[in-house]
């Protein structure tokens, strides 16, 4: 029994008459009696009888009533819930909401107008409960995430380079780690945040224990700090392009590729068979 059938039988036992359901549904009276016959011949018995005035219920009729119109209710609601813009929940890092999400939230709306997010940033171990707890959709992550109810997907990796002001004796060339010396250093974060230990075990492989004098939460603060000629600092290189593009700061890539920061999209198993967030997901793979 399709909805269609059901909403044409609803309609003819409302009015009472073929006629003057068929002028309420803008169809064909030949039409809607084809219909008709069609849940007639599935049902297996007639479910009106003629009357003077009109047609009337039969027994079966009388029966099938309200669970034909239980169906169409429920129809009708599946389908203005499944056409509603359901907003998405979306928890990143700092870094990640400051240089990457603007750019692509942006983007993605304007190919999606009716699309609407919540964005809260979060630490690792936040992200980590909110996708848990239901409270957040997708979480963009710097540092792999374990989980047997999580599935999580690899976006294009940043370098991380040794990044200083013009003006500082290295701008030009790298001397190399052993001419590193008690060189200051400002660094992201603290000493146990992932991004911060790929860092400091870089250096160690090199014989280097870096010098540090400030240890900031914000990308934007260390890049200021190295701009005002206060010390020399390793960064992604996505947050840096600004600056480098106008001469501000000056960057090498001292470990020639091989020290990067991973950026992965971390979600719940169970919304693989969500088509309309794959969409998004699909298309974050694409525009980053």
């Amino acid at each position: 029994m399709d909805k269609e059938s059901l909403e044409v039988f609803l309609t003819i036992a409302h009015h009472g008459s073929i006629n003057r359901a068929a002028q309420a549904l803008f169809l064909a009276q030949s039409t809607l009696t084809h219909r008709l016959k069609q849940l007639e011949r599935q049902i297996g018995s007639p479910l009106f009888v003629r009357t003077a005035s009109g047609v009337s219920l039969t027994g079966e009729g009388r029966r099938l009533l309200p669970i034909a119109a239980n169906i169409v209710e429920q129809m009708r609601s599946f389908m203005e819930q499944k056409e509603q813009v359901k907003s998405m929940t979306i928890v990143a890092g700092k870094a990640f909401v400051a240089y990457e999400l603007p750019r692509l939230i942006g983007e993605y709306r304007q190919a999606n107008p009716g699309f609407t997010c919540y964005v809260r940033s979060t630490l690792y171990e936040e992200s980590l409960s909110a996708l848990l707890t239901g409270t957040a959709d997708i979480a963009f992550l710097g540092s792999e995430m374990y989980h047997p109810h999580i599935h999580q997907e690899f976006l294009p990796s940043d370098r991380i380079l040794l990044v200083m002001a013009p003006e500082h004796p290295w701008a030009s060339r790298f001397p190399g780690f052993a001419s590193w010396g008690a060189q200051e250093m400002i660094l992201f974060g603290n000493h146990t945040a992932p991004y911060r230990q790929r860092i400091d075990h870089f250096l160690a492989r090199n014989g280097v224990f870096p010098n540090v004098i400030m240890e900031l939460d914000s990308f934007s603060a260390v890049k200021k700090m190295v701009e005002r000629q206060l010390g020399i600092t390793m960064l992604p290189e996505r947050t840096i392009l600004r600056e480098l593009a106008e001469g501000r700061l000056v960057a090498h890539d001292i470990a020639e590729g091989t020290l990067q920061r991973p950026t992965l999209i971390a979600y719940l198993h169970q919304k693989k068979e969500d088509e309309a967030f794959q969409q998004f997901v699909q298309w974050i793979k694409d525009a980053y």
